[in-house]
């Protein structure tokens, strides 16, 4: 699994300056752009469920009819949310500024939104099938990769890499449904209307909490690109896909251990204390070596990258590095509030940076463009960093992580 998740992480990195070099830093700045609109309704069609299903699903994994039933509520509860989400795309493309993108490309980002409901990724986190989900991810990667450097020549192609882009995430997700509804043998039933609303009151802290989230993040290039050109969004998003290693591993870990936590949680607190404190340790030490790593190497690999020495491009990724390490610092007590069922202190927390980070965001960028955005996103981390550290070790003394007397 962690090589596969290796070459999870290192074949955009393949594409990514390839892209560059022949559709230009603009047009790419343009598609990640759009990514990031459809980011913001891909999390309110998730609603929660990554986190809260596969709580669920991990533990009632030995009951196949308890495991049917979750499964039809939760994808029923995604597929009637496909309505708002749809609604929001087309107030977005009246509102946002006219950068020449035919709606039909609008439509095509918007098909990623059903893709990412189709993959089961809470399930097979849930009965900890993270080989599967890997090699799904795989699939996915490599099937976009083989088809970016075998047709993508000009900037004219953007609605081909849109379609590339979609198609194989498509491909994974349908594959991946079949996958668990063939291993699990699971019957899919329409619920009722209480079963479904009793899975959106349910949801909402962690919904919340996944918005916040998405506003402060995917808000980041959406604002800046309102206020600034295409060059500044493909500065962004160079350096955002350079720190995106960090975020994939990060997430992988957070996805590893999070059922593994739930299940510990049943057995006591003081063991996923335990647990977490290691894992805490290990994380950082190894986070802040490769920080230091990619400190020294940044010129030459910012040259790799765009095919010279942006010196816009190497500001902007001094001025983020710290990130990495902020959101690795707060994943500890991340954990331990959605284990302990605190998720509404960490809802407050995501809420507070939502908006301090939005306000920062539009208060810089019309005047610092992407340095500005790229601040906002500091403060926002920052914010999320201490307010759930101490939540754990303050507010909620029966959580705490490092305050506590457990051994190292």
């Amino acid at each position: 699994m962690s090589a596969v998740q290796a070459l999870n992480v290192l074949l955009p990195l393949f594409t990514f300056p390839y892209l560059i070099r022949v559709m230009g830093l603009d047009t790419f700045g343009v598609f990640n752009y759009l990514l990031a609109l459809a980011g913001f309704l891909v999390v309110l069609v998730d609603y929660g469920l990554t986190l809260t299903g596969t709580r669920d699903v991990a533990m009632q994994q030995h009951d196949t009819a308890a495991l049917s039933r979750l499964f039809s509520i939760k994808w029923s509860t995604q597929l009637l949310l496909l309505v708002p989400a749809f609604l929001l795309l087309a107030v977005l493309y009246v509102l946002l500024p006219d950068r020449n993108i035919d709606f039909s490309i609008w439509m095509l980002v918007f098909l990623l939104v059903p893709a990412n409901m189709l993959l089961p990724t809470w399930f097979l986190q849930g009965v900890q099938a993270f080989q599967t989900l890997a090699w799904l991810s795989f699939l996915n990667k490599v099937l976009y990769v083989v088809l970016v450097f075998a047709f993508i020549r000009s900037s004219d192609q953007l609605w081909l890499l849109l379609l590339f882009y979609v198609g194989s995430q498509f491909l994974a997700a349908l594959t991946g449904f079949i996958w668990v509804l063939r291993r699990h043998k699971l019957q899919f039933t329409l619920p009722g209307w209480r079963a479904v609303g009793d899975s959106l009151r349910t949801g909402w802290s962690v919904f919340v909490s996944s918005l916040s989230v998405a506003i402060y993040t995917n808000s980041a290039m959406v604002i800046l690109g309102f206020f600034a050109g295409d060059r500044s969004m493909g500065v962004f998003s160079v350096v955002e896909k350079v720190l995106l290693v960090f975020r994939l591993g990060l997430s992988t870990l957070f996805s590893v251990i999070y059922p593994k936590v739930s299940q510990l949680a049943a057995q006591g607190l003081p063991q996923v204390q335990f647990f977490l404190r290691k894992i805490a340790i290990m994380l950082l030490v190894t986070m802040v070596l490769s920080i230091l790593l990619l400190y020294a190497v940044a010129p030459p690999l910012v040259q790799l990258i765009t095919g010279s020495a942006d010196a816009e491009v190497l500001r902007l990724l001094y001025l983020l590095l710290p990130l990495p390490l902020l959101v690795a610092f707060n994943l500890p007590s991340y954990q331990m509030l959605l284990a302990a069922h605190r998720q509404h202190w960490y809802a407050r927390v995501l809420v507070v940076a939502a908006v301090v980070g939005v306000s920062l965001n539009l208060l810089l960028a019309p005047s610092w463009q992407e340095i500005g955005t790229g601040l906002s996103l500091l403060v926002a981390e920052l914010i999320i960093a201490l307010g759930l550290i101490w939540g754990t070790e303050n507010k909620y003394p029966e959580l705490r992580i490092w305050k506590s007397n457990l051994p190292l």
